[in-house]
């Protein structure tokens, strides 16, 4: 009987994965371009890569269009996380 619920759990974690993969292939392919994530940062790791103090002047960057919409990647699917291109904007 302990065979058969390792089993069960085992199949059901293998199903979940195979969910999670799905999703992150959608992440991967948005709009359907495929997109480098190496190129890319959120917000709070692009601060902490160019020794920006505050994520707000970087988020007022977007907003008065000092990073251009082409640069920033909005993904609905991830609580709308924004990536924002890996290169200086100032």
């Amino acid at each position: 009987m302990m065979v058969a619920t390792q089993n069960n759990k085992t199949d059901e974690l293998l199903n979940q994965t195979k969910v999670l993969i799905e999703s992150a292939k959608n992440f991967i392919h948005s709009e359907g371009r495929v997109i480098e994530l190496s190129d890319w940062l959120t917000i709070k790791n692009y601060c902490k890569k160019y020794n920006i103090a505050e994520e707000s002047l970087v988020t007022n960057w977007i907003r008065r269009g000092i990073i251009p919409e082409n640069d920033i990647r909005v993904f609905p699917e991830f609580n709308n996380i924004r990536l924002i291109r890996d290169k200086t904007y100032k």
